[in-house]
């Protein structure tokens, strides 16, 4: 296997872990009953936070780590509108996704390319 390839595995894995803390802070806030605005927010600002923090933990012995960190923001966007398509086959009603969650998905991409970004200069010092 070539150096230059991506990693696959850390791209999916990462995009994976990234939500389920999202998932798991917005939990709380589901669970005290907190507003939408609360969640959203959370959802929004947690997209950016999760997905660097992850992508710079992952990306730190990979080659090309932006692409990576980017493509773990994909799959966590694509992890998230698989789980929401799964959710309306069992629940019809289902309220449509809010127009901000679309901006947090974008959001999702730029966290783990900055995150990625802040491994790369890690491992260069």
């Amino acid at each position: 296997m070539a150096t230059t390839s991506i990693r696959w595995g850390r791209v999916v894995l990462g995009g994976f872990l990234a939500e389920l803390l999202l998932i798991v802070a917005v939990i709380p806030l589901q669970a005290t009953g907190s507003g939408q605005t609360a969640i959203s927010v959370l959802a929004v600002v947690g997209s950016f936070l999760a997905f660097a923090l992850v992508a710079w933990s992952l990306c730190r012995s990979v080659a090309r780590p932006i692409l990576h960190g980017v493509l773990m923001g994909v799959a966590g966007a694509a992890i998230y509108t698989l789980i929401g398509e799964v959710a309306r086959l069992f629940v019809p009603d289902t309220p449509p996704i809010p127009l901000i969650y679309y901006f947090a998905h974008l959001l999702k991409l730029v966290g783990g390319a900055a995150g990625a970004r802040l491994a790369q200069r890690r491992a260069i010092a």
